[in-house]
């Protein structure tokens, strides 16, 4: 197989939030990249119908600009009163994804989202600002940056963080959990890959494109 057609939708916006699943006093951190079941969510939203996890796959190249705290806060309702309960709530700025897809037959359906494009909380308005057909090429050696990539494949890795994220959540809200490793910084992988050879390289090197499955 000498090439594979992918989907690339690049996305941006002004701020987001991906919250960790249990929610610390006083601060509710955010994650430094989305994770699996955020972009699910996100594919379906602008499709127009909940298809299934197993349907597809996805991988992705995350940055944003710094990170910064805002106040929120909770209504907490009694039969008597209503007290606001204020936090501290971790927000990304300036968030931009490169998003890949192995369904090319679904660029149309970015070009036209059936919803309003969000990433994050539902107050994070996206805006997109490519959709492409890009035809992906084989590589024996590449690098990766800024992505998110099964943990068991990054051993040969020099940095990376391990991270378990939410894959899929059920209606439900039954969650299928993952463990993935958080690659920041540019490195080479010295292993056969998919690779898009119209991204930005590295020492020479073209960008890596690992897939992730739903269904893991």
């Amino acid at each position: 197989m000498n090439g594979q057609a992918a989907l690339r939708v690049r996305i941006e916006g002004m701020v987001t939030s991906f919250r960790y699943p249990h929610f610390i006093h006083g601060v509710q951190p955010t994650f430094d990249f989305p994770p699996p079941a955020t972009l699910y969510g996100h594919v379906c939203s602008t499709l127009g119908e909940l298809v299934p996890p197993e349907s597809f796959r996805l991988a992705l190249h995350f940055t944003y600009a710094s990170r910064f705290r805002d106040y929120e806060h909770t209504h907490l309702v009694s039969s008597k009163e209503v007290k606001l309960s204020p936090f501290k709530r971790e927000l990304l700025f300036k968030p931009q994804v490169t998003l890949y897809l192995d369904r090319p037959e679904w660029a149309e359906a970015f070009r036209r989202p059936r919803y309003v494009v969000t990433l994050g909380r539902s107050q994070d308005l996206m805006t997109y600002r490519e959709v492409s057909v890009v035809q992906l090429e084989r590589a024996r050696s590449s690098y990766i940056e800024h992505t998110l990539m099964p943990l068991n494949l990054a051993r040969e890795l020099g940095s990376y963080s391990a991270l378990r994220l939410p894959v899929w959540i059920s209606p439900e809200r039954y969650t299928r959990w993952g463990d993935y490793a958080a690659v920041r910084v540019p490195q080479t992988w010295d292993a056969e890959a998919w690779v898009d050879p119209t991204a930005p390289q590295w020492r020479g090197l073209p960008r890596a494109v690992i897939w992730l499955e739903l269904n893991a």
